[in-house]
């Protein structure tokens, strides 16, 4: 049987969200499935793929353009495999907590496709950037890095876990009705 094959595809604007986007890639691959990792507008192609996992960071509770873009660009194809989400981006411990669903857009992109499932992990603000609002940010405290990667290997790992399952699964299914109209071809 054909090796799995997941693409992990993200939005990063100052490098954090590509960082879990490697974090996430590195445990599937611990995990046996082989793995690209790809910022979004560098992906040509998701049809050789099992599954995708699709992140962005996320800036006033909205995803990136790029990320959005995108969800349009592959819907169809997407439809037709394993699809998990992420966001990235709150900042502070409470912040993490509160901001748990997707934007509505993203919320009605994952019910299209049929996303197994989505997860939010914090942010990380460099108080040595140029950006106003993140200079207004750290100002205010929220400088720091709040993300989780036990959280976020643990979400990885269960991603690995489920699309394997439902990969193998689908595979075996595929085979039985391919044994089963050879038989009856006879």
């Amino acid at each position: 049987m054909d090796e799995l094959r997941m693409l992990v595809a993200c939005s990063s604007v100052h490098g954090s969200t590509a960082e879990v986007a490697r974090a996430i890639s590195l445990t599937l691959r611990r995990t046996g499935i082989e793995t690209d990792v790809l910022p979004v507008a560098e992906v040509q192609d998701v049809t050789g793929y099992d599954g995708v996992v699709l992140g962005s960071a996320v800036y006033g509770g909205k995803w990136r353009a790029d990320a959005l873009a995108f969800m349009d660009r592959f819907g169809r194809d997407l439809r037709e495999r394993d699809v998990w989400l992420f966001q990235s981006g709150p900042l502070g411990h409470s912040a993490q907590a509160i901001v748990r669903s997707l934007p509505l857009n993203v919320s009605l992109f994952a019910e299209h496709v049929g996303a197994k499932g989505y997860a939010t992990f914090g942010g990380k603000l460099d108080d040595q950037t140029d950006d106003p609002v993140a200079k207004f940010l750290a100002r205010a405290g929220f400088s720091g890095d709040f993300r989780d990667f036990s959280e976020i290997r643990f979400w990885a790992e269960d991603v690995a876990r489920e699309t394997a399952m439902h990969v193998v699964s689908a595979r075996n299914v595929r085979a039985a009705n391919q044994v089963a109209r050879m038989v009856a071809w006879r």
